[in-house]
C-alpha cells in the first residue's frame, strides 16, 4: 500500500542543480521520492556495472512501490552478498511471505531474529509462517469479503461511514481542475470521495460511482482518512500541511501529512478549516479516528519517541482543548508500521499492522484496553479479511455486523481497493469477578480452549471473544491470588448478539494449620513425630512430614475443606485432630492445634518399647492438673528448649505464644487407660450413659490398627467374690462383642474379668466406704498388651 508507509508525502522542489553520472541522477530521483525514475535510472547503472550501492536501492525503490515480487528479486541478491545487512533479511522474507512464500520467509526471519534480537518483528514474522494454516482458516466462516463497484484502476483506501456516505480517499483521475501527480507513482494527488450507502442493505453501494467529498475540504494537494465527531458536526481529516493558500516544509523539504478539523456550517457545508495543536512540519500525522464519547482522538505519527516507523497515538480533549498526544506503547506498536486505527463503542481497537504475527504486509488487527493505559496482546482477524497483501483501514458501521476495509490483494480493480464485509459471528463477553467481592477483576487472563488465544480483561472485568454463531468452548481463568477457574460458555444464535459468561474467581487460599507434638511422657516437644494431614474434599493429601527437636508441624489448607491430622510415633497411641475446616470461612486464617502422644504403659507404669527420654527424664515435666511445667520439686519451671521455645514460670511459649499439651483423651488409672462405663444394677451391658465412651474406645482402635488391647472390667468389693469376678468377666465379654460388631477384629481384643481383685482404695470386704469411693472401682479400663506381631510387650 504506497500511501501508508511515508504516507502521501508531497515533494517541493528545492531548486538541486543538475547532476550527469547516472548514478547520481538515480541517487537525486530517490531523494526525491520520485521511484519511477530512480528505478530506471539504477536499472541503467547495472547494465554499465555489477553496483553494489544500485542494486541496495533497487530493492528499496521495488519495496517503496510495493512492486514485491521485483522487490524479492532484488533483496534476495543483497542477502546472498559478503556480509549482507541484517535488515536485508527482513525485508527478502517480507517480501517472499507477500509473494506467497512463507516456508522460505520463515529461515529468513528467523536469521533476522537471532542477529537483531532487540526487534520483535522477526520473532513474530517466524511465527506467523508457523501459524499460516490457522490464520488462513481461522475466520472463513465469520467473514465474507466483497470489492465495491466505485473502485478504479487507481489507488481508492481509508473508508470511513460518515452519515449515510461512504467516505474514502482515491487518486483518481476525474479530469477537470489541473491536479498536480505524484512522483512516487505517477498518479493524481488523492481527494476525499463520497457514495451513498442503502439504508435497508448494510455495507451496500446506492451508486456505482462516487462524486468528490466536498470542495472545501478537497485541494490541489492530497486529502485523506477522515472521520466524524458523535455530534456531526466536527470533521477531522489527513491532509499535506497545506492551509490557506501556504504550505509548510520540514527539515527534509517535504511537506509532511497533518491533522485537520472543520466545522459544519449552517449550509451543511464545511468552514473553520485548522490545523490540529499536536502537528508539526517535521513528521507525519494522519489517519484521525474518535472515539465514541468524543473525548480522545487516535491517529498514526512517525514523531519522534516511537517504536519504529508509524505509530499510534491518541490526544485526550479536556477543557476545550486537545491534550499532549500520548503513544500507545510496546504492546500495540512495534518496529514496523502501525497505522489506521479504528475504535467501536464495544472498546475494541482495530489498526493496521506489519510489525505482528501475521500473514504478509499490513495486516489487521484489534486488541482491548486491560487497565492502567495498557493493552492486551493484538489479535490477528484472519483470513478472509487479511491476505499476504496489505490490508489496511477497516471500518466497522451500524451493529458491527458489516463494514469495508482495504486491501491491495491480488485480482483487484487497481492498486489499493476498498471492500465491503459481512460479519457473521456472536460476541461472548466473559466477565471475570471476585467471588467475594462481586468487583470485576481486571488484569485476568482468559483463554479460549478452541482457538487458543487469549485475552487479558480489562478494567471493568471484561474479555470479549468473536465466536461463530452457537459455537461453545472452555474458556479458563487465572490470575495471580486466585485459584484457577473453568466454565464453558456458548455463542448466540443471532448475528452480532453478545452473550455474556460471568466467571467468579476465590482467592488463592492462605489457610494453614500449625501447632506442635508433645510427648506425653514429660510433655515436652515430641522429636521424629510422623504428622500426616487428610481432608473430605478430594484434594490431593500433602507429603507427611517428621518433627523436628522443636515438635512443629505446618501445612497450608484449601478452601471449602475440612481435615484431619494424624500423629504418630513408635511406642504411641496416635494422636488425631479433627474438625479443622475452612468451609464457610471468608477471611484466611492460621488455625492451631496441637497433639499429644500418650505412650503404652502397662501394669507396673513401665513405658513399652519407648527408651527413655534424655535431658527431661529426671528433669522438669508437664504437670496436667495445673497445666504448667514443673520441677521435679513441684515449682513452676523456667528453661530454653531453643528455636524459639521457652518454658518461664510453668508457662511454654513458641516465639513469644502461650503454648501447651491438649487436654488428654484419655484419663490414666492404675492399670490403663480409664473407659467411663456405667451399668445398671447387675446387668452385664453398658447402659446409655455408656455410648459415648464406648464410640470413643472404638475410634481409638480405628486410628491405631496395630494395637491389642486389654478389655479389663472390675467390680467393687460388695458381693461374694466369685459373683463379682463372673459379673466382670461377662461384662468385659460385653465390650468386646459390642466392638467386634462395629469392625474391629476379635483378634486385637481380650476380655478380662478382674472382679475385686484389682481395687484401686482401701474398701474391700467389710469396709464402710461411700458410694463415690466404691464407684471407683467399679470401672472398665483398655490397657495395651503388644502390637500386632508381637507375643510379649518389651520392658
Amino acid at each position: 500500500m504506497k500511501k501508508t508507509l511515508i504516507c502521501l508525502l508531497l515533494l517541493l522542489p528545492l531548486g538541486m542543480s543538475a547532476q550527469s553520472p547516472l548514478m547520481r541522477r538515480a541517487l537525486q530521483a530517490m531523494d526525491q521520492l520520485d521511484y519511477q525514475s530512480a528505478i530506471e535510472q539504477f536499472l541503467l547503472v547495472l547494465e554499465k556495472e555489477d553496483n553494489a550501492d544500485a542494486k541496495v536501492n533497487l530493492a528499496e525503490c521495488y519495496r517503496k512501490i510495493n512492486n514485491t515480487e521485483k522487490a524479492e528479486y532484488w533483496y534476495g541478491q543483497l542477502v546472498r552478498m559478503p556480509y549482507p545487512k541484517s535488515v536485508y533479511k527482513l525485508y527478502y522474507g517480507m517480501m517472499l511471505q507477500a509473494n506467497g512464500k512463507c516456508e522460505q520467509a520463515r529461515s529468513w526471519f528467523q536469521q533476522y531474529a537471532t542477529e537483531v534480537p532487540d526487534d520483535a518483528r522477526g520473532k513474530h514474522l517466524a511465527a506467523a509462517c508457523e501459524r499460516e494454516t490457522e490464520l488462513r482458516n481461522k475466520n472463513l466462516e465469520v467473514y465474507q469479503v466483497y470489492p465495491l463497484p466505485i473502485n478504479t484502476k487507481y489507488d481508492d483506501f481509508g473508508p470511513s461511514i460518515i452519515g449515510n456516505q461512504l467516505v474514502f480517499a482515491s487518486d483518481r483521475d476525474l479530469g477537470g481542475a489541473v491536479k498536480r501527480t505524484s512522483l512516487w507513482t505517477g498518479n493524481p494527488f488523492s481527494d476525499l470521495y463520497a457514495a451513498p450507502l442503502k439504508p435497508d442493505q448494510p455495507g451496500m453501494l446506492a451508486a456505482a460511482s462516487a462524486e468528490g467529498f466536498s470542495s472545501e475540504i478537497n485541494t490541489g494537494f492530497n486529502e485523506a482518512a477522515a472521520c466524524l465527531s458523535p455530534d456531526g458536526q466536527i470533521l477531522f481529516f489527513t491532509r499535506n500541511n497545506y492551509l490557506e493558500g501556504n504550505t509548510s516544509r520540514g527539515n527534509e523539504g517535504l511537506v509532511k501529512l497533518n491533522l485537520f478539523s472543520a466545522r459544519r456550517n449552517a449550509q451543511g457545508g464545511w468552514s473553520d478549516i485548522a490545523r490540529l495543536p499536536f502537528n508539526t512540519p517535521d513528521f507525519n500525522t494522519a489517519h484521525p479516528c474518535m472515539s465514541p464519547d468524543g473525548n480522545r482522538l487516535y491517529f498514526s505519527s512517525n514523531r519522534p519517541g516511537g517504536f519504529g516507523g508509524m505509530d499510534i497515538y491518541y490526544s485526550e480533549w479536556n477543557n476545550g482543548a486537545w491534550e499532549t498526544a500520548l503513544n500507545l506503547g510496546p504492546t500495540v506498536n512495534t518496529e514496523g508500521n502501525e497505522i489506521f486505527p479504528f475504535t467501536d463503542g464495544n472498546g475494541r481497537l482495530y489498526f493496521s499492522s506489519n510489525g505482528h504475527l501475521g500473514l504478509g504486509g499490513l495486516d489487521l488487527y484489534y486488541c482491548t484496553p486491560k487497565g492502567e493505559g495498557d493493552w492486551n496482546v493484538p489479535v490477528n482477524l484472519g483470513a478472509p479479511l487479511n491476505s499476504n497483501r496489505d490490508d489496511f483501514g477497516i471500518w466497522f458501521g451500524g451493529d458491527h455486523t458489516w463494514g469495508f476495509f482495504s486491501s491491495n490483494r491480488e485480482d483487484g480493480a487497481g492498486g489499493d481497493d476498498i471492500y465491503t464485509f459481512s460479519r457473521h459471528a456472536a460476541t461472548l463477553e466473559v466477565y471475570v469477578f471476585d467471588s467475594q467481592t462481586n468487583k470485576p477483576v481486571s488484569g485476568a487472563t482468559v483463554l479460549n480452549s478452541i482457538t487458543g488465544f487469549s485475552i487479558i480483561t480489562s478494567t471493568d472485568g471484561i474479555a470479549a471473544f468473536d465466536m461463530r454463531q452457537e459455537e461453545c468452548a472452555d474458556f479458563s481463568t487465572a490470575k495471580k491470588g486466585y485459584d484457577m477457574a473453568l466454565a464453558n460458555g456458548c455463542a448466540a444464535r443471532e448475528n452480532g448478539q453478545t452473550t455474556r459468561l460471568e466467571i467468579g474467581l476465590n482467592k488463592t487460599s492462605s489457610f494453614s494449620v500449625q501447632g506442635m507434638v508433645f510427648d506425653m511422657r514429660d510433655g515436652f516437644p515430641a522429636l521424629g513425630a510422623r504428622v500426616t494431614l487428610s481432608n473430605d474434599c478430594g484434594k490431593a493429601a500433602p507429603q507427611p512430614l517428621l518433627t523436628g527437636p522443636d515438635g512443629r508441624f505446618k501445612f497450608r489448607l484449601d478452601k471449602n475443606c475440612c481435615y484431619t491430622i494424624k500423629a504418630e510415633s513408635e511406642g504411641f497411641i496416635t494422636a488425631v485432630a479433627e474438625g479443622i475446616c475452612t468451609k464457610s470461612q471468608t477471611l484466611n486464617a492460621v488455625q492451631r492445634v496441637n497433639l499429644n502422644l500418650e505412650p503404652y504403659r502397662d501394669r507396673e507404669g513401665f513405658i513399652v518399647d519407648i527408651p527413655q527420654r534424655g535431658s527431661q527424664a529426671a528433669g522438669p515435666r508437664y504437670n496436667l492438673q495445673p497445666g504448667l511445667y514443673e520441677t521435679p520439686d513441684g515449682y513452676p519451671a523456667t528453661l530454653d528448649l531453643g528455636d524459639g521455645i521457652t518454658v518461664k514460670d510453668g508457662v511454654l511459649y513458641d516465639n513469644g505464644a502461650p503454648s501447651k499439651p491438649r487436654e488428654s483423651d484419655w484419663a490414666r488409672s492404675q492399670d490403663g487407660f480409664l473407659v467411663n462405663l456405667y451399668y445398671d444394677l447387675n446387668d452385664v451391658h453398658p447402659n446409655e450413659a455408656s455410648m459415648p465412651e464406648l464410640y470413643k474406645l472404638l475410634k481409638t482402635l480405628v486410628q491405631n490398627p496395630e494395637m491389642a488391647v486389654e478389655i479389663a472390667s472390675h467390680t467393687d468389693a460388695r458381693g461374694s467374690d466369685d459373683y463379682n469376678l463372673l459379673l466382670s468377666q461377662q461384662r468385659a465379654e460385653s465390650v468386646v462383642n459390642w466392638l467386634v460388631a462395629q469392625g474391629i477384629s476379635r483378634s486385637r481384643l481380650t476380655p478380662q474379668g478382674y472382679g475385686e481383685t484389682r481395687l484401686v482404695n482401701d474398701c474391700g470386704n467389710g469396709m464402710d466406704c461411700t458410694e463415690e469411693e466404691h464407684q471407683l472401682n467399679r470401672r472398665t479400663e483398655f490397657r495395651i498388651k503388644r502390637r500386632l506381631g508381637e507375643k510379649t510387650p518389651k520392658r
